[in-house]
């Protein structure tokens, strides 16, 4: 079964009001192949005002979120570490986002894919 990842940009997007990204996450949802981050669901929840802050916390109930334990630690280390070699510097949470959908063989879906250079995962640009 694919499985989706949204990077905390498409919740924000898809919270607004903004196509194709509501559409997107309520067909997941409705399919269940819906997954979270908990990265995602921290920077998401940071920013949410009271009305999205409850309909994520709806969300989380309803589906969970991914932890971060060793092995995504280790695969994000490796991405971090292999691009600071090539003087790209990437952020660490976008590193742990990009680890767990690795980890979880889900396809991760951004508006900002340059953000996730890393080329052994699927990657969706809505």
């Amino acid at each position: 079964m694919a499985l989706f990842l949204p990077d905390t940009n498409i919740f924000i997007y898809a919270y607004h009001g903004e196509e194709p990204y509501g559409s997107h996450i309520k067909k997941w949802i409705a399919e269940k192949k819906l997954v979270v981050s908990s990265i995602v669901a921290a920077e998401f929840l940071s920013g949410a005002i009271q009305g999205e802050e409850n309909l994520f916390e709806a969300l989380l109930d309803k589906f969970g979120s991914l932890p971060i334990d060793t092995a995504i630690a280790r695969i994000a280390a490796n991405y971090r570490k292999t691009f600071f070699k090539t003087k790209r510097h990437l952020k660490l949470p976008d590193c742990l986002i990009a680890a767990s959908a690795k980890l979880y063989n889900a396809t991760l879906v951004s508006h900002n894919i340059s953000d996730f250079p890393m080329t052994d995962i699927k990657k969706l640009k809505l």
